[in-house]
């Protein structure tokens, strides 16, 4: 299990849940598993060809995703992958 965390506003998209617990290979599968789970989460952290939306930063174990292999970047059991707003810093 890995766990995705989402901080500030976009909490409100997991009915205030801000810790899920998810089974996922890389991330995006963790995006889809939201995506099941949260229906408000759909098209929040993708654009309509599955790309990282530029308004969103996801760091793994405090690493960007930008810097590693983006959204096929793969998650092993007790990875925490940290959904921010890229504007939530400005």
């Amino acid at each position: 299990m890995i766990t995705a965390r989402l901080t500030g506003g976009l909490r409100k998209l997991t009915g205030g849940n801000d810790e899920i617990l998810l089974k996922a290979g890389d991330v995006n599968e963790c995006i889809d598993k939201l995506e099941q789970k949260y229906s408000d989460t759909k098209g929040k952290f993708r654009d309509e060809n599955r790309l990282l939306l530029d308004s969103i930063n996801i760091y793994i174990n405090g690493d960007n995703i930008r810097d590693l292999k983006e959204l096929g970047t793969a998650l092993q059991k007790g990875d925490e992958v940290d959904f921010m707003s890229g504007f939530a810093a400005g």
